[in-house]
């Protein structure tokens, strides 16, 4: 009994240790790499995202994957050296990637120094444009330029482009070796305030901001380019920079999960950029920007499942997603239980079955030595109860059995001692007689 009780003991600690093993497992965090263009603002965004998350111990982590443009965040997708990326919807995009947020949206802007005869894109003609870009970033500002300029006719052979870094547009403006800047950018964002600022400090007269007028004809033909509205004063300035509200393409810069990433992962993720956006922003004021993507079908980048349940308010919970586990979990126990149940009283019914044979042997020796002849008989008794001594004491499963099965066997072997005892005695009381009639009987000597 106590070898079925310690088996039954370590198979529940192994079942507990299983149990804590999982859980260990089920609550350890996450670790997503994200493929980002290195001395970006958007590496600058996924580095406070991914301290924020740490520090509030969140079950993601984010590791960076610093890439050298955007085709190599694409790459990484797809090569699955990266679980997410940072990709504009404009661009090469890798196959099976899906959207999990929007971090922010990046409008056109054609802008001349005050005072200049640029007024509108036609006007471009022959004209120097210097094209703003972060790093990596130049091949998709000059494309977007290209899309917009053929919008309105004007081939890019007709204007020279000149590649400008934020930091090399304020000197370009203020030496005029440019007409207009294009960039692609948050209206909101330190960068293109400190480009207009520069443009306005250049002049006496306020910058003019080119409209792109037909920013929903370009949208119906590449539906990446969402318009967007830039309202009056979005600059600041006095007069209001601009002076009117107007429209103009846009792009998204989103954050992509390969298909393949769990359902569950992707709301998580989804979930911590935009309910901790406003303490991400507190280290990179671009989180402010952070948003839920549409979960409409015809998205031109599909949601991923997964964000799109917490999204639309779909998700799972933990009951929902491993009610089955849980069930079949329960059920395996109960087969568990009850087959260690069974196997003890398997062993119990053993264990009461040897304790009867030996007291119904010892009871037999009782009755044996009762009516043995000989003093060798009793001399044989005694020897098999000492044998059922010793396999009683030797015996785990009987020393182990509940007392009363035990008292009943120590019982009987103190009887059937006694009955060899007392049957000696009486042996040796018929021996004595035996030998005294016999002297009685001897004939007087001659």
């Amino acid at each position: 009994m106590r070898r079925t009780i310690l088996t039954i003991t370590a198979a529940s600690l192994v079942a507990l240790g299983g149990a804590a093993t999982a859980l260990y497992f089920y609550d350890r965090p996450a670790v997503l790499r994200v493929a980002v263009l290195q001395g970006t603002e958007d590496f600058r965004l996924m580095a406070a995202a991914a301290h924020v998350f740490s520090r509030q111990h969140e079950p993601i982590r984010l590791r960076l994957v610093p890439v050298a443009d955007a085709a190599a965040s694409a790459a990484a997708l797809e090569a699955d050296t990266a679980d997410l990326a940072v990709v504009r919807n404009d661009a090469s995009l890798p196959s099976g990637a899906q959207t999990l947020v929007i971090l922010h949206r990046n409008t056109a802007l054609l802008i001349a120094p005050g005072g200049s005869s640029v007024r509108r894109i036609a006007d471009l003609r022959g004209k120097k444009i210097g094209v703003v870009y972060e790093a990596g970033g130049l091949d998709a500002n000059a494309r977007l330029l290209e899309t917009i300029l053929a919008q309105y006719d004007v081939a890019k052979n007709n204007v020279a482009i000149t590649p400008l870094t934020p930091a090399e547009a304020r000197t370009a403006i203020e030496a005029r070796q440019i007409d207009a800047l294009f960039t692609a950018a948050v209206p909101n964002s330190g960068p293109v305030s400190d480009i207009v600022a520069a443009i306005a400090a250049a002049s006496s007269k306020a910058p003019a901001f080119i409209p792109i007028s037909e920013a929903k004809a370009i949208a119906k033909r590449f539906p990446a380019l969402e318009p967007m509205e830039i309202v009056r004063g979005a600059f600041g300035g006095d007069p209001p920079r601009p002076a009117t509200t107007f429209d103009s393409p846009s792009v998204s810069v989103l954050l992509v999960a390969r298909s393949s990433l769990k359902d569950a992962i992707a709301g998580e993720a989804t979930r911590l950029f935009l309910t901790d956006r406003t303490a991400i922003a507190a280290a990179a004021p671009l989180a402010n920007n952070i948003e839920a993507p549409s979960t409409d079908k015809g998205s031109v980048v599909p949601v991923h499942q997964g964000a799109a349940d917490y999204i639309d308010g779909n998700e799972h919970g933990f009951l929902d997603k491993y009610s089955d586990f849980i069930y079949i979990g329960a059920m395996l126990l109960s087969l568990v239980g009850s087959g260690a149940a069974a196997l003890a009283s398997r062993l119990g019914i053993r264990t009461h079955e040897r304790t009867e044979h030996l007291t119904e042997r010892l009871l037999e020796i009782l009755q044996a030595a009762r009516a043995a002849a000989t003093g060798a008989e009793l001399d044989g008794y005694e020897r098999e109860v000492d044998e059922v001594l010793v396999h009683t004491l030797g015996d785990q499963g009987v020393r182990g059995v509940e007392g009363h099965g035990l008292h009943m066997v120590a019982l009987a072997l103190d009887q059937a001692r006694r009955a060899i005892e007392e049957r000696r005695r009486v042996l040796a009381n018929e021996g004595r007689v035996v030998s005294f009639v016999a002297q009685r009987n001897l004939p007087a000597a001659e």
